[in-house]
């Protein structure tokens, strides 16, 4: 049997400790709002926190903020950076309870937060995460109340918790639940400029205004009654509410939409995939697969010819806004008289279905892989806040060579980042014998960032097309070359270029880390591109960002007369490859490899 102290969270290492936050901490003071009656307490660049705006952050800079006179005659405290704050009121159901993040900035706070110092004893570090992995559990033990459950400084003070006696080993874990935080924070974000991006899709390919190469025609109108039949999903509807972890999906109204799961082998609807109509709160689902409903308020909407593309009308239906009745329902029957407009031919309506799918397929994607994470982090929290894992050697007090996440953290500074995208570019494109021009990889690091970060900077209108001058003056190649990435040589026609060298692995592994496989899976298609496309397909690329930046449509005229307004890329105009045909080409690559 393994020895350990027996706690209320488990058996923690025999030279750790279990205390109260009283103990091990300093501070447990609360704020209070400064009466709003005098207009100048709130005229201030004092930055006051409310319980609101702790979100897991640092936070730097508040929505309101209070003079000095205010924090004076209110006796408010500013605290210092590194606080730890904690709202001490709130419901689990709102997502309020269990809130917490620190001080980024000096501030003062609200009545609803409650500031906590760190001591010699306990980094509030580790207690941020601590606090975020046993917060319900410790609301439900001991907060006051019923409907909103509250807690006092002296509750606060007397809330558990276990830790490493040595700070340095408390720090360990800190630092390597932020790494998979900072992973998981990126994700989130790439996640929402995805969505951002197909947004924006939706609203120019679903209304006819931009128009993919090659369909022309007039949109027609359509009532949904002309392209759906509806059905009522009463004989589908489950008979024991006694649900399982995997069977049938039990869909429902509203935002929970998969209620559980049943073995029911009767009464399925299979005829799928259709659009599920929430009359409740006038909202669709596109299903494609086989389910039973919870309740009749799910209607079931399926495509009267079988040659319309039902996704395409799901993704026009989410364009439109439902003004609600006065019972707070929309009936099928108004349903079914809105007006929608339909691409003309059925191969347009499934070019566009195939844009959005192809979208779609790439945020499910992420999601995949932040929902990993996520799993990844809820498994290491468990075991390193209880000393199941440890992350230091107890024997010679020094941290162990063990990675629990996928991140340097300490070398993932820009220059860094980009010199192992070179790293990477090298080993997938450059051979001793034929190594990869600065041209080449400038072009495919372009693309790649292009793709991951949906926006490009630090790339300059050069001649040769967009170029990082940062990637080779501010460091990048050095810091190659210094790892043992990649040396600098001259290639035949005397330009510079890159082979590898016998650390590029590392440098491969960070890669993959950082940016997935589906990056490198979809870099490979340039590898048949001559050097001129990709020439072109930058510089359009770039120009089609720029352009919709301002709102104009990227044509082959607009284009061309954007090229012409950039000095240094206006002579591109007199060569071959930007005719109005490789031009044009360019915007359809642009279109399919970005979804612009």
């Amino acid at each position: 049997m393994k020895e350990g102290k027996d706690t209320e969270f488990g058996l923690i290492p025999l030279n750790w400790t279990i205390a109260t936050f009283g103990e091990l901490l300093d501070g447990f003071t609360s704020g209070a709002t400064p009466y709003r009656a005098i207009p100048s307490f709130y005229n201030g660049d004092i930055l006051w926190i409310s319980s609101g705006e702790l979100n897991y952050n640092w936070i730097t800079e508040t929505l309101e903020h209070i003079s000095a006179k205010a924090k004076i005659e209110t006796n408010l405290k500013e605290h210092p950076v590194g606080t730890f704050l904690m709202a001490i009121t709130g419901l689990e159901a709102e997502g309020t309870r269990g809130r917490c993040a620190f001080v980024g900035k000096p501030a003062t706070t609200n009545q609803s937060c409650m500031a906590i110092y760190p001591t010699s004893k306990l980094i509030t570090e580790y207690l941020f995460y601590f606090y975020r992995q046993y917060a319900n559990y410790l609301a439900f033990k001991y907060c006051q109340g019923t409907k909103q459950q509250s807690y006092t400084a002296k509750i606060v003070k007397q809330l558990p918790i276990c830790c490493p006696c040595d700070v340095k080993e408390q720090q360990a874990i800190a630092n390597a639940l932020s790494d998979i935080d900072v992973l998981i924070n990126a994700l989130n974000k790439q996640i929402k400029k995805k969505k951002n991006i197909k947004q924006g899709a939706m609203r120019e390919l679903l209304t006819g205004k931009k128009r993919l190469q090659g369909f022309t025609g007039k949109w027609e109108e359509k009532t949904l009654e002309e392209l759906l039949s509806y059905e009522q999903p009463t004989k589908y509807i489950v008979k024991s509410t006694e649900y399982i972890t995997n069977g049938i999906p039990v869909l429902t109204p509203g935002k929970s939409f998969i209620l559980g799961y049943t073995n029911e082998d009767s009464g399925i609807f299979n005829d799928i995939p259709i659009i599920l109509f929430d009359d409740f709160i006038t909202s669709s689902k596109f299903v494609n697969f086989p389910f039973k409903v919870k309740s009749s308020a799910l209607k079931i909407l399926k495509i009267r010819n079988k040659s319309d593309n039902i996704y395409l009308i799901y993704n026009i239906i989410q364009t439109i806004k439902f003004p609600l009745n006065d019972h707070q329902r929309y009936w099928i029957s108004e349903y079914s008289k809105l007006i929608i407009f339909l691409p003309p031919t059925k191969e347009e309506q499934n070019a566009i279905a195939q844009v959005l799918t192809d979208m779609d397929n790439e945020i499910a994607q992420l999601e995949k892989k932040r929902d990993k994470y996520l799993q990844i982090k809820s498994g290491m929290m468990q075991q390193l806040l209880t000393g199941q894992i440890r992350l230091i050697d107890v024997t010679s007090n020094t941290i162990e060579e063990v990675k629990v996440v996928p991140i340097d953290k300490k070398k993932h500074s820009k220059q860094f980042d980009e010199a192992i995208i070179i790293s990477f570019l090298v080993d997938r494109f450059g051979t001793a014998e034929e190594p990869l021009s600065r041209f080449m990889y400038t072009k495919l690091s372009y693309f790649i960032h292009r793709k991951h970060d949906c926006k490009v900077v630090d790339y300059n209108k050069f001649a040769a097309g967009p170029y990082n001058p940062k990637a080779r003056y501010g460091g990048s190649e050095n810091i190659g070359e210094k790892n043992r990435y990649f040396t600098l040589v001259k290639n035949a026609k005397g330009y510079d270029a890159f082979v590898p060298q016998e650390n590029i692995q590392e440098a491969v592994d960070y890669f993959t880390q950082w940016y997935g496989l589906d990056i490198q899976n979809w870099v490979e298609q340039f590898r048949q591109f001559k050097p001129w496309i990709l020439e072109t397909l930058a510089t359009v690329d770039m120009a089609v960002c720029d352009l919709e930046e301002k709102g104009i449509d990227a044509t082959v005229s607009t284009i061309k007369t954007y090229l012409a307004s950039i000095p240094k890329w206006k002579a591109k105009l007199d060569k071959s490859h930007f005719s109005d045909i490789h031009i044009q080409n360019a915007i359809n690559e642009s279109i399919r490899l970005f979804k612009i």
